[in-house]
């Protein structure tokens, strides 16, 4: 069969081509893309394939994210992409067009805060978390019938094939660093420049300390926290995510994703993340020690002096693995 997989975030790449290897036996494979903070310059680096780009990023403004996903859809829906079954991290613009074709659609997601109800009814079967409660998600819309809650973190997924690239560090100019990724205050979470970033006291804490930083802005304002401060590298391309973690002595984000990717690497993260709550995933790698909450440098800096690396656990994140591939591949028999 054909599998359709729509990327719109720089975090879905390694996710859905974790989840692309626990098919590709007998299987095609087509991909698009969000031009959305180095998505499709990422998903470039990492197959072979050709792929669509389509849209980009629509603005802060909460209407004209509404009117860019509405015409990110129409665009989706003209490029008549050629698929059987829809696998995405909750794309409304996949699994709308899966529906008006007549296809199949599955779903991951582990934000419980986000708008599920946008797909919920249209969508096939979706994968969460057992983080997040099952009540919480069918009051979102997604019914016991179609919804399947695995152990441990979407992270486990595709953590439990990486392999280290031991040239990575050929290309930083220090040995010892931290990583540092700011907040995405271009989120939608965030309203109405409500949230101030911690990110340039953050680094001027850091540089006095005199800490190394493989710094990672997500926009071009954010290279300016970076101005007249030493010991900072930025660099010219989108690096591996998952090499920039594990090398390093600590993760310090305002991004989920990567504050996870850290954690189940047994490396030290730190969340500082600039939404009202912490998704429940996170929550509960704080409540289990795996990760730090702090929205206060002071705090940060401290934590990351006194932490220490872990070996990843491999044999955990193996078994979520396996997990997941085998309910997916069931659902998948079940619906085509």
């Amino acid at each position: 069969m054909k599998i359709w997989f729509d990327i719109t975030n720089t975090p879905q790449v390694h996710f859905l081509l974790g989840i692309k290897a626990m098919l590709e036996n007998g299987n095609d494979f087509v991909f698009s893309a969000r031009e959305f903070s180095e998505t499709a310059k990422l998903l470039e680096q990492k197959i072979d394939e050709p792929f669509v780009t389509i849209g980009g990023h629509y603005g802060k403004s909460y209407i004209k994210k509404v009117l860019g996903l509405l015409y990110r859809f129409q665009k989706v829906y003209q490029q008549k992409i050629d698929f059987d079954i829809s696998i995405s991290n909750g794309s409304e613009n996949a699994i709308w067009t899966a529906k008006l074709r007549g296809k199949k659609s599955i779903a991951f997601g582990d934000n419980d805060t986000a708008r599920q109800w946008t797909y919920s009814h249209f969508v096939d079967f979706a994968f969460f978390p057992n983080a997040i409660s099952r009540q919480l998600l069918n009051k979102q819309g997604l019914k016991d019938s179609k919804l399947y809650l695995y152990n441990g973190y979407k992270e486990d997924i595709y953590i439990a094939n990486y392999t280290p690239d031991e040239s990575f560090v050929n290309q930083l100019p220090f040995d010892n660093y931290v990583v540092v990724r700011p907040e995405n205050i271009m989120a939608n979470y965030i309203r109405n420049g409500e949230v101030k970033s911690i990110t340039p006291a953050l680094l001027k804490d850091l540089n006095k300390a005199g800490i190394n930083i493989l710094y990672l802005p997500r926009y071009d304002f954010d290279k300016d926290y970076a101005k007249g401060l030493k010991n900072i590298y930025i660099p010219d391309a989108p690096i591996n995510g998952l090499d920039a973690a594990f090398y390093s002595d600590a993760v310090l984000t305002g991004a989920g994703t990567f504050a996870r990717e850290a954690a189940c690497l047994g490396i030290p993260s730190v969340s500082f993340f600039a939404g009202k709550t912490l998704l429940a995933v996170d929550q509960k790698m704080v409540a289990d020690k795996k990760m730090f909450y702090s929205r206060n440098a002071k705090e940060i800096l401290k934590y990351t002096i006194s932490s220490k690396k872990l070996p990843p656990d491999l044999k955990r994140t193996k078994e979520v693995q396996e997990e997941v591939s085998s309910k997916l591949n069931e659902v998948i028999k079940s619906l085509y």
